[in-house]
């Protein structure tokens, strides 16, 4: 029988399209149609009722099993409804939905987004048997943000395809509906092929970078910097000539948003085990073109640095680490003290919840269960001078 065995997910928001896919469990063609956000008043409350109003449609050009449709013509910022229908060759259907989505916000717009890791790398050491997973997926649906990043290691094995359901977009289901996300590879994904299947990232998808409202995000592949062979050492990749670093170095320079935001899997700086200092050879980039905060992941714990600059703390001008290895916790994998760089560090399952607007990044780290541990500002003003709260 026909089946939907993974999603609906959404991917690449912009302020006028969203990319929408599914996978079915037989090849089948697919139609995605969007309708209207309808709302209601009652007293002091707005609601949406149940669309029923088809904006738009978009239909597959022929069969599959990951179907990937994207729609355009959207307004910027705005709640529509989706729903998905698929065909199988006997005439079967199967259809998931409706399920709301929000455009991308623009320019001099606030936003926010969720930051975790770890969903399967730390199912070796889980005891749970994936509950953990579950419970920050529902906590991050609690604050409802725009997006998500996951820094990496979100399934065991990449090449193994069960992994992608177990750890990953079968506890993330109900999140995953609603909420776009964008990823980095990690360690576990082995680099496999179906990082590049499930996801519709920019090519070629292991690197890229994509605007939202006042920020510019830029993913990197770490693995690539530092390959499985001579960890966690480079072999020369971290230099001009190679293709990402030299995509690093254009994009920041043709960079024109406020903040500027870098993710990636093996962190330069955390005091716990795998810390990757050879990545630091990529600080001075970051600094010099005005990076206001990384995202790491590979240390199962939470670590936030003092703001750094050239190997320093500088809470005029530094850029500020973050590891969230989020879906897990690993005190033991924690120094027995805290190093220079390290302003906060808990080895607690959580995810970062960020929210941007024209002149604050907020960051707040937020456990399992919910509570609060963590919390930073950064301010900037007109001059793009950094005031860290």
């Amino acid at each position: 029988m026909l089946s939907i065995v993974k999603g609906p997910y959404l991917q690449w928001p912009t302020p006028n399209s969203m990319t929408i896919m599914w996978e079915t469990s037989e090849p089948a063609a697919s139609q995605a149609d969007i309708l209207a956000a309808e709302r209601i008043h009652s007293g002091y409350q707005g609601n949406y009722k149940k669309p029923e109003q088809v904006l738009a449609s978009v239909c597959s050009e022929g069969l599959a099993t990951i179907h990937q449709l994207t729609v355009t013509n959207l307004e910027p910022g705005t709640t529509y409804f989706y729903t998905i229908h698929s065909e199988g060759t006997g005439g079967e259907q199967v259809q998931a939905g409706p399920h709301p989505f929000k455009t991308a916000m623009p320019p001099g717009a606030p936003f926010s987004f969720s930051v975790t890791s770890e969903t399967g790398g730390y199912s070796g050491f889980d005891r749970t048997d994936g509950a953990i997973n579950t419970r920050i997926f529902e906590q991050m649906q609690r604050y409802r943000p725009d997006f998500t990043l996951f820094v990496g290691d979100i399934v065991n094995d990449g090449t193994n395809y069960e992994d992608w359901g177990t750890y990953f977009f079968d506890p993330g289901k109900e999140f995953l509906h609603r909420t776009p996300f964008y990823s980095c590879l990690g360690n576990h994904e082995n680099n496999a092929s179906w990082y590049y299947d499930f996801f519709a990232f920019a090519p070629p998808k292991n690197y890229y970078s994509f605007d939202y409202g006042d920020a510019h995000f830029i993913c990197l592949d770490s693995t690539k910097f530092i390959k499985r062979d001579s960890y966690p050492l480079s072999q020369g990749e971290i230099s001009p000539g190679h293709a990402q670093y030299d995509f690093l170095v254009h994009d920041l320079q043709t960079a024109s948003a406020k903040w500027k935001v870098v993710f990636f899997h093996y962190p330069p700086y955390v005091s716990g085990g795998y810390q990757v200092e050879e990545l630091r050879q990529l600080c001075p980039i970051l600094e010099q073109y005005g990076v206001d905060i990384v995202f790491n992941s590979h240390t199962i714990v939470y670590e936030r640095s003092h703001p750094l600059r050239a190997g320093n703390v500088d809470f005029d001008d530094g850029i500020v680490y973050i590891v969230a290895g989020g879906a897990g916790a690993m005190p033991e994998w924690l120094l027995p003290k805290r190093e220079w760089h390290t302003s906060q560090s808990l080895a607690v399952p959580h995810f970062v919840q960020v929210v941007v607007t024209a002149d604050n990044l907020e960051v707040r780290a937020i456990d399992e269960e919910g509570r609060l541990f963590d919390a930073m500002r950064i301010r900037k003003g007109a001059n793009g001078r950094r005031i860290f709260l």
